[in-house]
């Protein structure tokens, strides 16, 4: 048991070149990441947290576990953006950070683990992965906590596996205890995002890199494994297009068409890890023409590459065929054979690769440390290539600063994104530049032909139209479309009154509300009739609204102007203090003086 001092040392040592390493990574991730630490929020960031209401208390955090309650099932997301929302509320800053550390941790796992596997070049992998510029997207854009959270416990997950099977190999009494870790560690990893279910079949490539036997009692484990995985799988891709809208003419795709998107797209991802150059939020759609011999010339390369390092795999060098059948499995959910909801701008787009780039970085990072003299230079050569990729990653990372300066970056490096046109008109709309919102528009409209696009432009345009005071243009634009798809009943009401028409923007109300567009127009006929002095009229339309919308305070104090007008003080007095509560506890300061004023009439009367 006497242990060599020499032999202390160098454990001693290594430890602690170890713990510097990893600090080091660490620091690096962070400051490649700084500009993303004080960006904001961007695109879908509304739905899944700043405008998201499950955020708000205990009951939200329940309904956040149950299916249907959330845009996509990945319910501990949503746990940890209720948990930030209670420290940081709608500070951006906060959840940039989190997402950082996380991606810096699954940078250390990836080390920990090809460490484990015994490949070559392990720390530099790693450190590859931290802070190459195609992650950025993952890691600055806060809805895609998805794949940072996701990333940490599939890493976790795998080496808990890994310490399993060698515990179930040595009859070890906590091997059980072990899976059990494994299999809670890879239901949060589904959890976070499906994408993840390609686990079981990875560990299977690990096993076949250790050259282990796949004999059944290795096997068996993981069959628990491939049935969750393939069961939540299967609820994402239902829920991808029921709930999310990944359905219509953009996903009416054939076989073969399909084929040649996942043959581009596994030539395309390499080289984006290869060549990291003009990464955009969103990548032009590719035209797909199957009838076309010249087309399946990505599909004669990936299979001409894919039949190499089978014949290197024959041969006994499995590295190459096991990196790429890593890479290429993993990819799989995003490779266009099931539909998700991004395929409707592009095929592809740099947070679908977080993790299959793993097998990238560690095939060519494993030729590095294999086959180049390790030496000063070499070193140097290392740290200046890791330093080149944290500089694109902090410039990438300006990109998502805010969302109108992700949209105008979009647009320098895709001009054909109808979307980045479309939603930069959003912004400016906001600020009330509707002229320049149109012009965005006109440009818009031209580069898409799905239907769905079309008459998003089209119904943004007839908006500005409205908001520029051009109403004759705006109500033909939006009586376009209502005849070719319907729900511009409203809108087409609100313009007719601009117009001084008030008879026909009634009418148009009365249509609406036989519609379904009846919960978007009662607030909005209440108010009709309220200004033309039918307050009578307006009260049980009001009501209904406000019955089923308890928190809309503008609805109460116009459904409360509506018993005063129509002389029903005592109800007008209760539903004005009802609001002025709500108000006060909300700290809302203009309603409070606005109630202020309008119960000053009924001070010093008791109309109970």
């Amino acid at each position: 048991n006497k242990v060599e001092p020499h032999s202390f040392v160098t454990e001693s040592r290594w430890r602690s070149r170890r713990r510097w390493l990893g600090i080091t990574l660490v620091i690096a991730t962070i400051f490649a990441y700084w500009p993303a630490l004080s960006a904001g929020t961007i695109w879908d960031d509304d739905s899944y947290l700043t405008q998201n209401p499950l955020l708000d208390d205990l009951a939200g955090l329940v309904d956040i576990w149950i299916p249907g309650n959330t845009p996509q099932y990945y319910p501990a997301v949503f746990t940890t953006f209720w948990i930030e929302k209670q420290f940081f509320g709608l500070e951006p800053a906060g959840y940039h950070w989190v997402n950082v550390l996380l991606h810096a941790c699954n940078a250390l796992l990836a080390w920990r683990l090809l460490t484990v596997l015994r490949i070559p070049g392990a720390w530099l992998a790693g450190a590859l992965f931290a802070l190459h510029p195609v992650h950025v997207e993952s890691v600055a854009w806060i809805t895609e906590r998805k794949n940072v959270l996701s990333g940490l416990f599939y890493l976790a997950a795998a080496l808990s596996y890994l310490r399993f099977d060698e515990r179930r190999e040595n009859d070890h009494p906590l091997a059980r205890r072990q899976y059990v870790a494994t299999f809670v560690l890879f239901l949060l990893a589904l959890l976070a995002k499906t994408v993840t279910c390609s686990l079981p079949a990875v560990l299977i490539l690990v096993f076949l890199w250790r050259r282990q036997p796949l004999t059944r009692k290795r096997l068996a484990p993981l069959v628990p494994l491939f049935t969750l995985g393939l069961v939540l799988a299967l609820h994402t891709a239902y829920q991808e297009r029921v709930t999310v809208g990944a359905t219509g003419a953009d996903f009416d795709l054939s076989f073969a068409e399909r084929v040649l998107i996942a043959s581009r797209a596994l030539l395309f991802y390499p080289g984006k890890l290869l060549a990291p150059v003009s990464l955009t939020f969103i990548y032009p759609r590719w035209q797909i023409d199957a009838t076309e011999i010249a087309a399946f010339w990505p599909l004669a390369m990936v299979l001409v590459i894919g039949a190499w390092a089978y014949a290197g795999f024959r041969r006994g060098r499995r590295g190459p065929a096991l990196a790429l059948a890593y890479f290429a499995g993993t990819l799989v959910p995003a490779l266009g054979f099931f539909d998700v909801y991004p395929m409707r701008y592009s095929f592809v787009a740099d947070h679908f690769q977080y993790l299959a780039s793993l097998g990238v970085f560690a095939f060519l990072s494993a030729i590095l440390a294999t086959h180049i003299p390790s030496h000063v230079a070499t070193r140097m050569a290392s740290v200046a290539l890791l330093a080149g990729l944290g500089a694109l990653t902090w410039r990438q990372s300006t990109s998502y600063i805010d969302e109108e300066t992700l949209w105008r970056t979009t647009l320098e490096r895709n001009p054909g994104a109808w979307i980045a046109h479309n939603n930069l008109a959003t912004i400016m709309s906001e600020r009330g530049e509707h002229a320049r919102a149109l012009g965005h528009l006109s440009h818009a409209l031209p580069l898409t032909t799905s239907r769905d696009a079309v008459e998003r432009i089209r119904f943004n345009s007839a908006t500005a139209l409205a908001n520029l005071g051009r109403l004759d243009e705006a109500l033909n634009l939006y009586r376009e479309l209502q005849e070719s798809g319907g729900g511009q009943l409203v809108r087409i009401a609100e313009v007719l009154e601009l117009l001084g028409r008030d008879d026909e923007a009634e009418v148009s109300f009365q249509l609406a509300l036989d519609s379904e567009e009846r919960d978007g127009a009662l607030m909005r006929y209440g108010w009709h009739l309220l200004r033309r002095e039918r307050a009578g009229e307006a009260v049980p339309v009001m009501e209904e609204w406000v019955e089923g919308h308890p928190d809309d305070l503008d609805a109460q104090i116009f459904l409360a102007d509506a018993y005063s007008a129509s002389g029903r003080r005592g109800d007008a007095l209760r539903t004005y203090e009802r609001a002025l509560i709500r108000c006060r506890a909300l700290g809302n300061v203009p309603l409070i003086q606005l109630l202020d004023q309008r119960l000053a009439p009924f001070r010093g009367t008791d109309l109970r």
